[in-house]
């Protein structure tokens, strides 16, 4: 379920807390209603403090027995180490035998991948639900699914909301949108919850995520910056503008405020992610190394995670000349079976090969991969930006000029990568003419591969015309 970070920073909550912990310290029972300690445990759990939340759940139901609250939060425990049987076990105990455990049943059928199921039991809930309610079960079944990835159907549920003019039915609404990548009506949506709430920062924490998905970078950090101007060193205006900083390669500015974001949030994976990625672009490798070893830390089990981290812990060690330690990290990657390439540890051994000195083995390892890949272009470019990447800049465009597509005009990956090589190589009137098709296809990877070239906040749109005006001749 989504948690309202915001509301674990309350003064209500706070003296909860307090007064739980010191009973635990003394030793003294307390009595707590249900949802307190519901809230006790959620906390917990989002600060990653296992032993804690399992103890709080357990006196929780010691005290109510059947307690929907803290048994969907051991349900879940079950269903992160999938032992869904267990989870559907222990589901059965909950003593409201409607609406809980209704919703709880649900869970394991996402978990379960029966988004179908999930929809049956939801409408069950609205069967047995209160006419004044009806609106509140429908944002509750749609949290949980919007939690579960499961986005169509959470936006499916959101469109039988009577009211919809509730901020909360706005709010989730507006996180929905922006999952399912429709957030062409995002803004005008958070424009209605920042006119009735101008002081509420999440909102221009929503409207800072929005612009940067709509690449409007300067409006999202002021969004940002208004997020943290209406109430200081908020979590969630820390992080909107870090990313914004990280989007204009700010790196140096972006790790301030990721670290600003830790203090509330210690063991957020995707921020020491982000720091690793930030100190990498400003070759530190050395603390990117130590970085992307507490996301590692973090991460657990959960392999979506662990794929990038290796991946980067790997490069940074090849980086520093530390050949073992990176095929150590190579190794545990190909171990993963959650990469749909195939020979993605591959050509990061290939990188190792050629950063470190092993250049034979390199380049019989890559092309090893293009003769079993049939020189197809995805390999063809990739091949390319390994050698690019480690200095043999002539190999990766006579590469690229001599297998990939070029002539394609239906191609739209790639050119940004031999402008890049024609750059470096001085085939200036070359450059340009991919730079041209580059900007015209494809002005994400323009941006990406060749904005360290182009004056700082100039657009890809740009580009082309900057550079046939200063290209030396």
């Amino acid at each position: 379920m989504h948690i309202d970070e915001e509301y674990f920073n309350n003064e209500d909550f706070r003296e909860n807390l307090k007064a739980y912990e010191d009973s635990v310290k003394s030793g003294h029972s307390i009595f707590m209603d249900a949802d307190d300690l519901t809230d006790i445990i959620d906390y917990y759990n989002m600060m990653h403090m296992d032993d804690e939340a399992e103890q709080a759940a357990n006196y929780a139901l010691s005290l109510f027995p059947g307690a929907s609250g803290p048994i969907t939060f051991k349900v879940r425990k079950y269903i992160d180490a999938n032992q869904l049987d267990k989870a559907d076990a222990l589901a059965e105990t909950v003593s409201d035998k409607e609406i809980d455990y209704k919703y709880v049943k649900a869970e394991i059928q996402l978990a379960r991948n029966n988004p179908e199921e999930a929809d049956i039991l939801f409408d069950e809930v609205m069967d047995v639900a209160e006419e004044d309610e009806m609106d509140n079960c429908i944002l509750d079944a749609a949290n949980i699914f919007f939690d579960y990835n499961f986005f169509e159907y959470a936006n499916k549920w959101l469109n039988k909301v009577e009211d919809r003019g509730t901020d909360d039915f706005l709010e989730l609404k507006v996180r929905t949108l922006s999952a399912l990548g429709e957030i062409e009506n995002v803004e005008k949506m958070l424009n209605r919850l920042i006119d009735n709430n101008p002081f509420e920062h999440k909102y221009w924490n929503l409207m800072s995520n929005a612009q940067l998905a709509n690449d409007k970078t300067a409006e999202a950090l002021s969004s940002s910056e208004y997020s943290l101007a209406v109430t200081p060193d908020n979590p969630g205006g820390l992080l909107a503008k870090a990313q914004v900083l990280v989007r204009t390669f700010q790196y140096e500015e972006a790790i301030k405020f990721f670290e600003a974001y830790l203090r509330y949030f210690p063991s957020d994976v995707n921020s020491y992610i982000q720091i690793g990625y930030c100190f990498m672009n400003l070759s530190d490798n050395t603390n990117a190394i130590l970085a992307y070893r507490k996301a590692e830390k973090y991460a657990g089990k959960a392999q979506d995670a662990l794929s990038g981290i290796y991946e980067n812990i790997a490069l940074a060690y090849s980086h520093t000349g530390n050949s073992q330690m990176a095929l150590e990290y190579i190794d545990k990657l190909s171990k993963l079976d959650n990469h749909p390439d195939k020979y993605h540890a591959e050509l990061l051994r290939c990188y190792v090969y050629l950063e470190t000195g092993r250049l034979k083995d390199g380049i019989t390892s890559l092309a090893a991969i293009l003769e079993a890949t049939g020189y197809s272009s995805v390999y063809v470019l990739k091949v390319s930006v390994v050698l690019y990447e480690n200095h043999l800049i002539e190999a990766a465009y006579i590469l690229m000029r001599d297998n990939y597509p070029l002539d394609d005009p239906t191609t739209v990956f790639g050119y940004s990568y031999i402008a890049l090589y024609c750059f470096d190589l001085g085939k200036d009137e070359e450059f340009l003419n991919y730079l041209k098709i580059a900007v015209e296809r494809n002005p994400e990877e323009v941006e990406m591969a060749l904005h360290t070239l182009f004056p700082e906040g100039m657009k890809p749109s740009e580009y082309y015309d900057y550079f046939k005006k200063n290209i030396k001749k």
